[in-house]
């Protein structure tokens, strides 16, 4: 999916900038023109795309795992709850599967959020040590 750095110019003519054509990484160009309002949505929709998208692939695996494992869960319990031999039993299955659905919303939301807040500071400058300047004093007068 990544794409090559072209450079087009005739070989007998002299290079010119309106002569070149450039294409971009896919890359740096999602990371570049993606909006935190998209990230958002995105990583809401599927754990892990908005960060993937951003350029963040450790915490993209991490979310998309976490929101894969909740959906196997609540999926495989809800093959079961019909299996349940009492009204008791097919209650607490029904109840775990809401529960396992409820932590994928959870995850996905969370999700959601984080790529969203990395997508807002993706351009922040931080300062080398942001406690530099930081001092304290202790007296003791007796």
């Amino acid at each position: 999916m990544l794409l090559l750095l072209v450079t087009v110019a005739a070989q007998a003519q002299p290079v010119d900038e309106a002569d070149m054509v450039t294409v971009a990484s896919a890359d740096s160009a999602a990371s570049a023109d993606l909006s935190p309002r998209s990230a958002l949505l995105r990583s809401t929709l599927i754990p892990g795309w908005g960060q993937w998208s951003i350029g963040h692939p450790v915490k993209a695996v991490i979310f998309a795992g976490a929101g894969a494992g909740w959906l196997w869960a609540a999926t495989s319990e809800a093959f079961i709850v019909d299996d349940a031999t009492t009204a008791l039993q097919r209650e607490d299955r029904a109840a775990t599967r809401n529960t396992r659905v409820l932590s994928y919303v959870i995850t996905a939301i969370l999700a959601g959020l984080d790529a969203y807040v990395d997508a807002h500071l993706d351009g922040f400058e931080l300062d080398a040590d942001p406690f530099a300047n930081l001092s304290a004093r202790l007296s003791v007068r007796f």
